[in-house]
């Protein structure tokens, strides 16, 4: 009768105690502990965690705890929730080490299976301790870690355009000077100064 009584009774399993540490971003080294079932990460004031990240949405992304396991889910944010590198589409399993990339900023998940998850939270101290910027070749890792390298693109072919906006209009200009000569309106052009095209 006693063993029918423990297999009816367990349920579940506590739910661990849990923490996120931030390995890039603008809070690099700070500990958020996860304590409730259900922790919402972003940049807005009513989150659980506020990630104090320009690339971060309001309410980026969701952790869970379900059937015993951890699982991150992006809130429709702009920029993608990422697990090592991977953007998420569905409520994704956490593992211990998996990095989560919010922006900018990157996460680390640690389980603590000694602690039980009935540790307060502790919002961060108002001066965030700031990082030093990343070398160029962090910063390129980062971004292919955090998939925005569509930004990068952007800002590329809009410099490309500008380029090629400017030799139109200086191609233009000088037509139009040669122009002014054909009409003979008296008008100095290149071509009276023997420059040859």
């Amino acid at each position: 009768m006693t063993e029918e009584t423990n297999d009816a009774t367990i349920l579940s399993s506590p739910r661990p105690a849990a923490n996120l540490v931030v390995k890039q971003g603008p809070q690099i080294g700070i500990l958020f502990p996860v304590t409730a079932n259900t922790i919402v990460l972003g940049r807005e004031e009513t989150c659980d965690i506020i990630i104090q990240d320009a690339e971060a949405s309001r309410r980026h992304s969701r952790i869970t705890w379900e059937d015993n396991d951890f699982f991150l889910s992006d809130m429709n944010s702009t920029n993608g929730t990422f697990i090592n590198g991977m953007q998420i589409i569905a409520p994704t399993r956490l593992k211990p080490g998996d990095s989560i990339g919010v922006g900018q900023t990157l996460l680390t998940f640690e389980l603590d299976a000694e602690k039980t998850a009935q540790a307060e939270y502790e919002p961060p101290a108002e001066a965030a301790p700031v990082a030093p910027p990343p070398a160029s070749g962090e910063a390129v890792a980062a971004s292919v870690r955090t998939g925005d390298s569509g930004k990068s693109k952007k800002w590329l072919l809009i410099g490309c355009g500008c380029l090629i906006f400017a030799c139109a209009c200086i191609a233009l200009a000088l037509v139009a000077l040669d122009l002014t000569d054909i009409l003979d309106l008296g008008i100095p052009v290149l071509s009276d100064y023997n420059i040859l095209f």
